[in-house]
């Protein structure tokens, strides 16, 4: 692994020089501008004779030899623990209850027969990154996965979650180093879709895949400033993609990287989705107070059908002073 603890040390080097001045959120160092301490092995092995668990080898070596939380995906790299040693409270087991699902029998029906099976189907697997919410990315402790990590949304145990095609934690941090767009940070990372913006744009108004779809909306929230071949595209993505994720992550981008998406957030409001009404009144009051213009449409949705998105908007719309 030598090589490739290498290789991330001298692209973290070329990404985050120090010092850095505070960037706008969407190229913001994600867990700040340091990675913290690497752990000695003391630390390591007092966290897994707790656990009762070896900790698989890539996220070891990165404990050991680049840091312990700090910059990375999302909000950043969790710590493997805020403890110190003598703190490290009991285990229960958790971590030594093998996570069941094999990375070659990813189905839908196979995932609800766990889930119906087990009271924590997240047995086995050790949070290094909250993505928000209750959306997280795990790293695979034990069972068949061991050393593979997964995205899931703890607080809907009826999605199955998403294996990343990184073998280890050390390819998978790399593979986020090598996604930074012009060597600049973006606030999250699932699945980032290589090339130019003109390709991510063909992408995202061509490609048949959903996911594929999905990556070019979110990996265009990087690319500052925004072209209007992509601005146009994530407009149309907004306003008719078929699914729902690819309308919330252009949403999003949408509302991080141009100025005038207030109208087409708004017009959102009235998707048929209720995730997708949610992410645009989240959005559209990140980027305008002008309640003339947009707060009947916002207040409607004080009477939605979906009892979530009601209840946001009751302390979205209140903290805004349009309820």
């Amino acid at each position: 692994m030598d090589d490739v603890v290498a290789r991330i040390h001298a692209k973290l080097s070329a990404a985050c020089p120090e010092p850095v001045p505070r960037r706008p959120a969407f190229v913001r160092a994600p867990g700040g501008r340091r990675l913290g301490s690497p752990l000695g092995e003391q630390r390591v092995a007092a966290f897994e004779a707790v656990n009762g668990v070896r900790l698989p080898a890539a996220y070891r070596t990165f404990l050991r030899e680049i840091g312990n939380g700090g910059i990375g995906p999302d909000c950043g790299l969790l710590p493997l623990t805020r403890w110190k040693v003598r703190d490290i409270p009991e285990g229960g087991g958790r971590l030594g209850q093998p996570f069941a699902w094999d990375p070659d029998g990813c189905v839908p029906a196979e995932w609800a027969r766990l889930c119906a099976g087990q009271t924590d189907p997240y047995a086995g697997t050790h949070r290094v990154v909250h993505r928000g919410c209750m959306e997280m990315t795990l790293l695979v402790i034990t069972g068949p996965a061991r050393g593979r990590l997964l995205e899931a949304n703890l607080g809907d145990l009826a999605a199955p979650p998403a294996f990343h095609p990184a073998p280890d934690f050390l390819r998978w941090y790399e593979d986020w180093l090598d996604g930074l767009p012009e060597g600049r940070l973006v606030p999250d990372f699932r699945g980032q879709s290589p090339g130019s913006s003109d390709e991510l744009v063909d992408r995202l108004t061509g490609s048949d895949s959903a996911d594929e779809r999905l990556a070019a909306a979110y990996t265009l929230g990087g690319r500052h400033p925004l072209g209007s071949r992509a601005r146009e595209a994530l407009l149309a993505a907004l306003a008719g993609d078929p699914h729902r994720g690819v309308r919330m992550e252009a949403a999003k981008t949408l509302a991080d990287l141009y100025g005038g998406a207030a109208g087409a957030l708004a017009r959102a409001l009235g998707d048929p989705d209720h995730w997708v009404r949610r992410r645009a009144l989240v959005r559209l009051l990140e980027v305008t107070d002008d309640e003339r213009a947009y707060g009947s449409a916002a207040r409607a949705l004080l009477h939605d059908e979906n009892p979530n998105v009601r209840m946001a908007a009751t302390d979205l719309l209140g903290r805004a002073g349009w309820a």
